[in-house]
């Protein structure tokens, strides 16, 4: 069985279990009994969806050419991720944790699209005022390949 076929069997003895012991069908053991294999059931479906493959992660990448992102306030690193919407996003998060009143304060980011290795900044909008903030995300270029001639 799958993880949910495990799962719409433990809902149904779930709801037969509730029917028998507060229901109409007045008969507390069978309730207890339906209840024990609808725990059963709902046990598999934990460990059918616990031994799937964890999905692999998938890297910006052109030929030959992988890309990670780096977010950073001022010079602190503050984590590299696949992707830029992720680092941006933690960027965001750390900015907005820092502010002495959150609830008004929106951001924009300030960077070239034609130049993608300079860094985009966090723009910080509070009250229509746009300041700059020290927060960054760079596209870094990771090596898919050892490339000898580059040594020399």
């Amino acid at each position: 069985m799958t993880a949910e076929q495990y799962t719409r069997e433990a809902e149904r003895l779930a709801v037969q279990a509730h029917h028998y012991t507060y229901g109409d069908g007045a008969d507390p053991v069978t309730g207890a009994a339906l209840a024990a294999e609808g725990q059963v059931y709902a046990t598999l479906a934990l460990v059918a969806v616990q031994s799937l493959p964890a999905p692999a992660v998938h890297l910006e990448t052109e030929p030959t050419v992988a890309y990670v992102y780096r977010a950073a306030w001022h010079t602190t690193p503050l984590g590299t991720y696949a992707n830029q919407a992720a680092a941006r996003k933690h960027c965001e998060a750390d900015a907005k944790n820092n502010q002495a009143d959150p609830a008004g304060v929106s951001f924009d980011w300030l960077g070239d699209d034609s130049a993608p290795d300079d860094p985009y900044e966090l723009l910080l909008t509070i009250d229509g005022s746009e300041e700059a903030t020290d927060y960054t995300v760079t596209r870094v270029e990771v090596a898919t390949e050892y490339d000898p001639e580059a040594d020399q």
